[in-house]
């Protein structure tokens, strides 16, 4: 095990048993969309745990949203790297792609893509028995999510690391809370992981891609403030007495 590996899993480990992501007898529904992300996810719960003592099974879930693609398809080589690692997968054909590119469509296609995605990972959760549904959001994806709520959803939050859904029947976990993007796709190409081809006709052009690039030429200028850090931490340090909401709240105003 590589000295990257064992930092990886310390850092998924501390977030599990920080925040109580596994419970025993869970049964664990892992997301993955064909990236360095979600592949290193399943990698890292294939090759175990040494802290985390809590006994669950886990199964990777594929939804193939539809992208036009030649060659063989991304499902295929997927199909075929489970089947290698001898991990048990389901894998779902959809026509997500199409609906959220629709020129008619009234919102954003990211927003379309991403409920539609959530929704059947929701459905595959419930025929499998799922109790838990783990996503590779990693710790740029928290800090970018805040800064988009902020910028285009005019709410500040971002995205827990434990958040109930159903009543509480079911849980979705982010592991990768503390891990950087960066660590994961040295990891991923180390381990040798499947780089498979982006087909999404909107990478590169979404929001989340103008705000990664709006953090970055603030660190250019600012050499002397981390402001990756500086903004995942800010949620761990909400002034409550500087919000004027709470002023509503205490002073009971109305909007």
């Amino acid at each position: 095990m590589t000295r990257l590996h064992r930092k990886i899993r310390m850092l998924t480990e501390k977030a599990i048993l920080e925040y109580g992501m596994i419970r025993p007898g869970d049964r664990i529904l892992i997301g993955v969309s064909g990236g360095p992300d979600s592949l290193s996810l399943l990698k890292i719960f294939t090759d175990g745990f040494v802290q985390v003592q809590a006994p669950f099974t886990f199964l990777a879930a594929h939804v193939d949203p539809g992208f036009q693609e030649s060659g063989v398809p991304n499902r295929d080589r997927l199909s075929a790297h489970f089947g290698r690692s001898g991990i048990e997968s389901r894998i779902v054909p959809t026509e997500i792609g199409r609906l959220a590119l629709d020129p008619d469509a009234k919102k954003n296609p990211c927003f379309i893509c991403a409920h539609h995605r959530r929704r059947e990972m929701y459905r595959i959760a419930h025929r499998e028995a799922c109790t838990r549904i783990a996503y590779a959001h990693h710790k740029d994806d928290i800090i970018e999510t805040l800064l988009i709520n902020i910028l285009y959803g005019r709410e500040i939050g971002s995205m827990n690391p434990v958040q109930p859904v159903f009543r509480g029947s079911m849980h979705i976990i982010r592991p990768f809370m503390y891990v950087d993007e960066s660590m994961l796709k040295d990891f991923a190409r180390e381990s040798g992981l499947p780089d498979l081809p982006r087909l999404c006709p909107m990478d590169g052009r979404t929001r989340r891609q103008r705000v990664k690039e709006l953090i970055a030429e603030l660190q250019k200028k600012e050499k002397n403030a981390n402001i990756r850090e500086n903004i995942f931490k800010s949620q761990y340090r909400v002034n409550i007495d500087f919000s004027p909401e709470s002023l509503r709240i205490r002073e009971g105003h109305d909007r």
